[in-house]
């Protein structure tokens, strides 16, 4: 079994666990979770957050010029750039993302955070990667819709109603991959309508949630939203609780801004909603998450 420190209850994903997962693979079809990178409308980001950003450091142009000349033989090359934003489009997000009460995840004081985290970084989840059973939480199929409303709070009840519905027992180490429709939505909206008012179907603080967690052992969430989770708890007022009651203090997985469009609509046509999981970070030392291309295979 892997020990780390600052990877929560990714520690606790043991060798057989990943041979589970890899159980799963019959047919060997794979589905690419991931936003485009600098596609057009841009891949979703919080207002106020900078915008990813490619540099072109040589092209044909410069050849053209002649500022740059090819090199002997004749070969040419194309070099460029990224500005990338740790929490912007899909994503997954470090364990020490979170401060409360002073401290981080690992009861680490905030002030560790200063200047990069000194705890619980992106590049310790990297360090290991996530290599387990995914399993597809089609919300939108269960409510008979194209999206959920950005204000629907995903219940418990909800929840197990659709896992059951689908046939699927959760297990030790599963990943669940909520479909609200919540993606396709902003295409469809547009990032200024999308963002005025903001807010995204999801899961929110109730204490009976929290006890099924215990309880099944989830190695996570992730979810085709911003936040995998209603952005405000209609009955306490918190705002993105869950970022600190399952990623904070319990060390769960949060994967944001999954595309579920395609995998979702095989799981229905196939009646299989598990598969094998894989997200790997970059190795991003000090940063609080980081861009993520999940695959998802059956």
């Amino acid at each position: 079994m892997v020990v780390a420190e600052g990877v929560g209850r990714l520690a606790e994903i043991s060798e057989r666990d990943r041979l589970r997962a890899l159980s799963c693979v019959t047919e060997g079809r794979l589905w690419a979770l991931g936003l485009d990178v600098f596609g057009n409308p841009p891949q979703p980001s919080f207002p106020g957050r900078p915008d990813q950003r490619r540099m072109m450091y040589r092209d044909w142009s410069h050849y053209e010029d002649g500022s740059v000349l090819p090199l002997p033989g004749g070969v040419s090359s194309v070099d460029d750039g990224v500005l990338l934003n740790c929490h912007g489009g899909s994503h997954l997000d470090a364990l020490g993302h979170i401060m409360c009460e002073g401290t981080i995840a690992g009861g680490y004081p905030a002030s560790s955070t200063i200047g990069g985290l000194e705890h619980a970084d992106v590049a310790s989840i990297a360090r290991i990667g996530i290599v387990c059973r995914g399993v597809i939480v089609d919300l939108c199929r269960l409510a008979g819709a194209r999206w959920l409303p950005r204000d629907h709070e995903v219940t418990l009840s909800e929840l197990q109603a659709s896992l059951k519905e689908e046939g699927v027992t959760v297990s030790p180490g599963d990943m669940l991959l909520l479909r609200t429709g919540s993606l396709p939505r902003y295409y469809e909206e547009g990032p200024s309508q999308f963002f005025s008012g903001y807010s995204e179907p999801g899961l929110s603080h109730d204490d009976e949630l929290l006890a099924w967690v215990d309880e099944t052992c989830i190695l996570g969430i992730g979810s085709d939203t911003l936040a995998n989770e209603l952005p405000r708890c209609p009955a306490t007022g918190e705002e993105y609780p869950l970022h600190r009651y399952l990623l904070r203090d319990r060390g769960l997985q949060f994967h944001e801004a999954l595309w579920l469009e395609e995998v979702a609509a095989d799981c229905a046509s196939d009646h299989r909603f598990t598969g094998l999981y894989i997200a790997s970070p970059l190795k991003l030392v000090g940063a609080s998450g980081s861009p993520v291309n999940p695959l998802f295979m059956k």
